[in-house]
């Protein structure tokens, strides 16, 4: 094995002076890299997972330790192996890459990538419904099923499910996946931002959009402010009014965020949620479940606090039996604490007369009674 490395290492070693030219000049900062790999690994999905991870490695400046670090993300020895023939051709240190073997469990796997990289074979096809990159506008994004949304190649935001959405609608239906996917083309073929807030203007406003769409076109604009002001031309068209507020996921500047609840707050009536007359203030046995399963995928406490909070941020109708729940996903008290004061505002009114019951879910006493203290001062 040793003797087999060090071949490898001086192969490495001649690649890296043919190929400097084509190499990118400074690995991305880790804070970044660790931010985006966060995000990939709450992807459920093993395949979009890959194509995610992939396109990530090929679009920025990685190194051969963050290449190691994203191959552990996966528990197919074929997709690590995937990832690793992929980003090999834009990684920033080649001559490093035999660090990528400590992501195999298979010696089998050493000897493959070992070959690709010695024979200059052409890497392992990551997309099996579509052999060419479905970012070529000339290619559909969801060939095989042109009606059900496919968010490959947007940012991993929570999008709302509108197919199962029953609150107040300001249009009939939604645009049809491929009718969107046109319109995505224009705006991604135009030639500076101005042009594409133009496309994406014209789109809003012309159109019956679902949330979820809504936020693919505006992801589509770099600029913050294009986007707010996209969103907000788009308000008399959008299908499902209630999931708008889930839409704020598109900011990173707090203004515009605070700006666009204010906006929601001036033109929507009733509960947050906006649902209909009558019917009850609750988050589905379906929602709950999907939202217990992205928390649950997060093993690090850090960012199962992060993702708990920024999914149930757009629920206003949680159960004490839900939130408690939720608070048993945690092993701390400290934690547990944490997202339970978190959750007060998120539960609905009725139920917030029963809220001292997730203090059964503290293993402390002076825990329980520091809950009891802030739901007291919530009053």
């Amino acid at each position: 094995m040793k003797k087999f490395l060090l071949t490898l290492m001086s192969f490495l070693s001649i690649m890296i002076v043919l190929q400097a030219q084509n190499r990118c000049s400074r690995p991305l900062a880790n804070s970044l890299f660790q931010q985006r790999k966060q995000q990939i690994s709450a992807i459920g999905n093993e395949a979009r997972k890959l194509q995610e991870t992939v396109r990530f490695s090929q679009d920025n400046c990685l190194s051969a330790e963050q290449i190691r670090e994203l191959m552990s993300l996966f528990r197919e020895e074929q997709n690590r192996l995937a990832l690793a023939e992929n980003a090999y051709a834009t990684v920033f240190d080649p001559e490093n890459y035999y660090v990528v073997y400590d992501g195999f469990t298979k010696f089998s796997s050493v000897v493959i990538l070992y070959d690709f990289i010695n024979k200059g074979g052409t890497p392992i096809n990551i997309y099996p419904n579509n052999p060419t990159n479905p970012n070529n506008p000339t290619n559909p994004v969801n060939p095989t099923n042109p009606n059900n949304p496919d968010f490959t190649g947007y940012p991993l935001y929570n999008y709302p499910d509108y197919q199962n959405y029953w609150g107040t609608k300001n249009c009939s239906a939604p645009i049809s996946e491929s009718v969107f996917q046109n319109l995505a083309m224009r705006v991604r073929g135009a030639m500076n931002e101005n042009m594409r807030f133009n496309a994406v203007r014209q789109a809003v406003q012309s159109n019956c959009l679902a949330v979820s769409q809504l936020m693919r076109l505006v992801s589509l604009l770099n600029n913050e402010n294009n986007r707010l002001e996209a969103m907000r031309l788009s308000y008399p068209n959008i299908y499902d009014v209630g999931n708008l507020l889930t839409a704020s996921q598109v900011f990173q500047n707090r203004v515009n965020y605070q700006q666009w609840e204010a906006f929601l707050q001036q033109n929507q009536t009733g509960n947050p949620n906006n649902t209909l007359p009558g019917t009850p203030c609750v988050v589905s046995n379906n929602e709950y479940a999907n939202i217990v399963q992205s928390i649950r995928r997060e093993n690090i406490s850090d960012n199962r606090m992060r993702v708990a909070k920024n999914i149930t941020r757009n629920f206003n109708c949680f159960s004490v039996e839900q939130v408690r729940g939720i608070v048993k996903l945690f092993n701390f008290d400290e934690q547990r604490l944490e997202i339970a004061k978190y959750l007060y505002e998120y539960t609905s009114i009725e139920e917030r007369r029963q809220y001292f019951m997730v203090a059964n879910e503290f293993s402390f006493s002076s825990t329980r009674e520091e809950l009891q203290e802030f739901i007291n001062s919530q009053r």
